[in-house]
């Protein structure tokens, strides 16, 4: 299940995966992701909490595959990516992926926190909040 953990009027999304990821999450993200792009943002900076992670082996494999494509797709829109969670493997993988994806998109900066630095997490998403384009 996806929720949102704290709604920003900027160009910032914080979200929370707690036990099963379904195609509904799938569509929720998009949508909140795309409104954030029709409000004029040129990148959507994201917070990401996997909470309970034993719980990913019970995840709807087709909603993961296809909210990964989605992500890949709408690769240049993000700006600032927040992993929050508690684990080595999932801090190591964000390690990785940050340096590597950064060579494709120099506006994509992602970082790792654990649980326990939420609050820090928050901040960095919102840091320096952008405004909307104006429509033209």
């Amino acid at each position: 299940m996806l929720t949102e953990i704290k709604t920003f009027e900027g160009n910032a999304l914080a979200l929370e995966i707690v036990g099963k990821f379904t195609q509904q999450d799938e569509k929720l993200c998009e949508k909140l992701f795309t409104e954030k792009l029709n409000q004029g943002y040129k990148h959507v900076n994201i917070l990401i909490k996997a909470k309970n992670l034993s719980q990913f082996k019970h995840n709807d494999l087709k909603a993961l595959f296809r909210g990964e494509a989605w992500g890949i797709h709408h690769f240049g829109k993000i700006g600032r990516c927040a992993v929050v969670a508690h684990s080595d493997f999932i801090k190591a993988i964000v390690g990785v992926e940050s340096k590597v994806l950064h060579f494709i998109s120099n506006a994509l900066e992602e970082k790792y926190f654990d649980e326990k630095q939420l609050d820090e997490a928050l901040e960095f998403i919102s840091r320096d909040e952008v405004h909307p384009r104006p429509k033209q």
